[in-house]
C-alpha cells in the first residue's frame, strides 16, 4: 500500500494565543472617576469665589480712591471745597461741593450725578463700609472735604469688606489715597 501524501499544506494557523476580553467599565470605577472630578470642581470653585471676592474688594477700593481724587481735582479747579460722603448705614458713596453740600453732577454716572451705592452698582454689589475713621468727622455719614489747595484736614481711614474680607483705603492729609 502506497502511503498518501497530501499535496496540500494544512491551513495557515497562527501561534496560539489566549483570547483577550475587551471588558466596560465597572459601576465602582465609573464612581471613582465622578469623585475625583466632583473634588477637583470644587477646588477649582473654591479658588474662584475667593478671587471674586478679592476683586470686588479690589474694585470698591478703587472707586473709592476715583472719588477722593477727582474731589481733590475738583476743589481746585473750582476754588470752593470739595467733599466725598460715605454713608456706612447705606453703603452709599457722593461727592459733593460748597457749603450747602450740594451733589456734584456727573453724566457719565447712573442718575447724572455723582452718587455710588454699592448696594446695588453690578461690579462691587455687597460691598459695605464696615467702618470709617476721619479726623474732625465722628458720626455717620463721614466726610472728607478738600480745599482749594487740595488739602484736607479730614484724613483718616475707610474699611470696605465683603463675603469676610477686608480692605483700608487710607486718606492721607495731603496726596492720594491709598489701598492698605
Amino acid at each position: 500500500m502506497r502511503h498518501i501524501v497530501n499535496k496540500f499544506p494544512p491551513p495557515y494557523r497562527p501561534p496560539y494565543r489566549p483570547r483577550v476580553r475587551r471588558r466596560a467599565f465597572t459601576l465602582i470605577e465609573m464612581i471613582v472617576v465622578m469623585l475625583i472630578l466632583q473634588l477637583v470642581a470644587g477646588m477649582v470653585l473654591v479658588n474662584v469665589s475667593a478671587a471674586q471676592r478679592s476683586e470686588r474688594l479690589s474694585r470698591a477700593g478703587e472707586q473709592v480712591i476715583v472719588a477722593l481724587r477727582y474731589a481733590r481735582m475738583l476743589a481746585m479747579s473750582s476754588g470752593q471745597p470739595v467733599g466725598v460722603e460715605f454713608n456706612t448705614a447705606t453703603s452709599q458713596m457722593r461727592v459733593f461741593y460748597g457749603a450747602s453740600a450740594t451733589t456734584v453732577s456727573n453724566n457719565l454716572m447712573s442718575g447724572g450725578t455723582y452718587v455710588v451705592n454699592f448696594a446695588k452698582q453690578a461690579d462691587v454689589a455687597g460691598v459695605t463700609f464696615s467702618s470709617a475713621a476721619i479726623t474732625a468727622r465722628s458720626a455717620n455719614p463721614y466726610q472728607v472735604v478738600f480745599g482749594t489747595f487740595g488739602g484736607t484736614q479730614n484724613s483718616g481711614t475707610i474699611t470696605l469688606s465683603y463675603g469676610g474680607q477686608r480692605i483700608t483705603v487710607q486718606i492721607p492729609a495731603v496726596g492720594d489715597a491709598k489701598v492698605q
